[in-house]
């Protein structure tokens, strides 16, 4: 019999986590099973996008805010916070580290497909229904759009395997994250567009790489769109400088995570 190398324990072992979770987040106590991985999203931002509709506002930063709603809030949401988070809680998944195969590094890989998957789904059918009622949807580059949407599941994922390796020691940093997450979003621009901030305070809100991506997004969907403040540099340097602490903090400390 063949010896399987590691790398193909290691893709079957991410695969079978990947299906656990996927299992057991809706399939085994809901109705609609599986269906509800996209159904609360979407639900979530057809609400958001219905509450901006009823307030009547015609164009947020002159764009419709359906499409402003897509552009913005929907990766903030689910790139940043869904993958954020699930990896920050990843340490919590005590049954799995009872197989030796699995490494906690598994744990968080796993996660963030799944996010990142779920994120490409609900946005593909968010594009294809505004497009069915009328609204102008489509990106003017989509590849600096996925570049962009790549570079913020790189900071979220980096960004949470950190958090949970932190958390461990104080439980306080879960919980601060947890409350810092709305004030985060508003800071991040995400619901109003960066041009109604008076020039005097941009400055503050260009010491947020979050802010950076979200006006990014703008200016690759949207053509024509200027940011005051958008820096692809400033975004990438944060990504690798949390990639560095987090890939130090996991090699340091993951057998002590797994075992407390």
């Amino acid at each position: 019999m063949q010896a399987r190398s590691a790398l193909a324990i290691q893709k079957d072992v991410i695969f079978a986590i990947f299906i656990r979770e996927i299992s057991s987040r809706f399939g085994n106590n809901y109705a609609f099973g599986n269906i509800w991985l996209l159904l609360e999203p979407l639900v979530m931002i057809s609400v958001f996008i219905t509450l901006f509709g009823f307030r009547g506002i015609a164009t947020l930063g002159n764009i419709e805010p359906p499409v402003f709603i897509l552009i913005t809030y929907v990766p903030f949401r689910m790139l940043w916070s869904g993958t954020m988070k699930k990896n920050m809680g990843a340490a919590g998944a005590r049954g799995l580290f009872g197989f030796r195969q699995i490494r906690l590094f598994d744990v968080f890989l796993a996660y963030s497909l799944i996010e990142g998957g779920v994120y490409l789904t609900v946005k593909t059918i968010f594009v294809v229904a505004l497009l069915w009622f009328g609204f102008d949807a489509l990106p003017a580059d989509p590849l600096l759009v996925i570049g962009y949407a790549l570079t913020m599941w790189l900071f979220a994922i980096f960004f949470g395997i950190l958090a949970c390796m932190l958390s461990r020691i104080a439980k306080e940093v879960e919980k601060t994250i947890n409350i810092l997450t709305f004030p985060l979003m508003l800071a991040s621009a995400v619901i109003y567009p960066i041009t109604i901030v008076p020039p005097e305070y941009l400055g503050f809100f260009a010491y947020n790489p979050l802010a950076h991506a979200s006006e990014l997004m703008r200016e690759a969907w949207i053509s024509g769109y200027i940011s005051p403040i958008a820096d692809f540099k400033y975004l990438i340097t944060w990504t690798v400088l949390l990639m560095a602490a987090a890939m130090s903090a996991y090699r340091l400390n993951w057998r002590w995570v797994m075992a407390t």
